[in-house]
């Protein structure tokens, strides 16, 4: 679509314009339904590495130089991310920096991983007025987004040195469980006024959401509430750049999205309901896992339910399992209001298991040295090798335990 998309008004196409531009446009692609993802493949180069840059519309790869050109053109810039994958976040990571070498304090970065209630920490942080534990413990960022922290932390890190706006793009949970109870027709209207304009119309973006939850929801019901959903954070988090563009504060500025493949992949999520609030132009970035030269079978990169491009450029990374291994107790922890580390629970066959850890224990300690968070251990763990051993002492009631750990892999099912 992006390569139509520069022959013909902009405008028009990424907003549909009306029914009978859809149609025709429909029909124009119709006949690509016909092509499945080995054909989509053939404009792709067809020997890739690792951190090559694609450029989909023609095909072609091109240094991360000329990918640079093509920023100074966009007002909002949408680099994608496998959560886990920490390639990806390397990828943001190189993207921020480019920026701050081009734009200096005219551009700002918004984030899919905090709601918007968040945000008044966030403007700590960047002003260095709170420290990592507190940043973390003031955001909920084990509850509300799960993710590792150090597969982030030189990303917030770099935002804090700089001093670079961060914006918190998501929507509360509260609203989000409301309209997933709910649904859009049955909200009154006061709560309706909390939300903003919301449509979950698109044909394929419908198409794509029906492929990733086919094997796990309800094929009707539980498609609409996830399209639904769906719609809503897309919905939220564009309302939110495009409110931030037109602020006294943003006029003048471009914003760095980082948000999940899944938002900014053929335009149909955050891109589009953007470009339908502002016309302003954009670019996206796609970190996608590649082995044997080939998308993985969970990137959806050439779908041929989807006759569109899925981004403006693809950045080739390593799957996760070829990834060095980080280094855990095989434990999840929760922080009490005593500041202590607590067990909750224990993974089989890890080594927390093996050195006898029980659930309710409480950890004091790791090779001397005092923990007083969950950041503090991983962080520690992190200095270590797989093989080698460490010291926990851990509070079981009310008695001092010291156990020995020895480090190893854990193998997942």
């Amino acid at each position: 679509m992006n390569g139509i998309r520069r022959r013909i008004n902009p405008m028009l196409l990424k907003s549909f314009g009306n029914v009978a531009l859809f149609l025709l446009f429909s029909l124009t692609l119709l006949p690509m339904r016909a092509f499945s993802e080995a054909d989509r493949l053939k404009i792709f180069p067809e020997q890739v590495a690792f951190d090559d840059i694609v450029h989909i519309p023609t095909g072609e790869k091109v240094q991360f130089l000329h990918l640079q050109s093509f920023l100074d053109c966009a007002r909002v810039i949408y680099v994608g991310e496998i959560h886990a994958n920490k390639a990806s976040h390397l990828v943001q990571l190189k993207v921020l920096k480019s920026c701050y070498e081009k734009f200096g304090n005219t551009f700002t970065v918004g984030m899919e991983m905090f709601t918007r209630p968040y945000q008044p920490f966030l403007d700590q942080w960047v002003a260095g007025e709170i420290d990592e534990q507190k940043f973390l413990e003031e955001t909920n960022w084990d509850k509300e987004w799960g993710y590792d922290y150090l597969l982030y932390k030189d990303i917030f890190d770099f935002v804090r040195e700089k001093k670079i706006p961060l914006i918190a793009l998501n929507a509360p949970k509260d609203i989000v469980r409301m309209v997933s109870k709910k649904g859009l027709k049955d909200l009154t209207e006061e709560e309706k006024k909390l939300l903003p304009e919301i449509d979950t119309s698109d044909y394929f973006h419908r198409v794509y959401l029906e492929r990733a939850v086919r094997e796990h929801v309800d094929h009707s019901a539980g498609l609409e509430r996830y399209n639904v959903v769906q719609s809503l954070w897309e919905e939220y988090m564009a309302q939110t750049i495009a409110t931030y563009l037109s602020s006294w504060e943003g006029n003048d500025k471009r914003i760095l999205v980082f948000a999940g493949n899944g938002h900014i992949i053929y335009d149909f999520g955050i891109p589009k309901r953007v470009f339908r609030r502002n016309f302003l132009p954009y670019y996206t970035i796609y970190p996608a896992e590649f082995q044997e030269n080939k998308p993985t079978s969970d990137q959806n990169l050439f779908l041929p339910e989807i006759p569109l491009e899925p981004a403006d450029f693809v950045w080739v990374i390593p799957p996760l399992a070829m990834q060095e291994k980080r280094i855990y107790l095989g434990v999840q922890i929760q922080k009490t209001g005593d500041n202590k580390l607590i067990i909750e629970t224990i993974t089989p066959e890890s080594p927390a298991q093996k050195a006898g850890f029980q659930t309710g224990d409480a950890i004091l300690s790791i090779d001397g040295k005092m923990v007083k968070s969950v950041m503090e251990l991983v962080h520690y763990l992190q200095t270590k090798k797989f093989g080698e051993t460490c010291t926990v002492v851990i509070e079981r009631s009310g008695n001092s335990i010291s156990c020995v750990v020895t480090l190893f892999e854990i193998k997942h099912p």
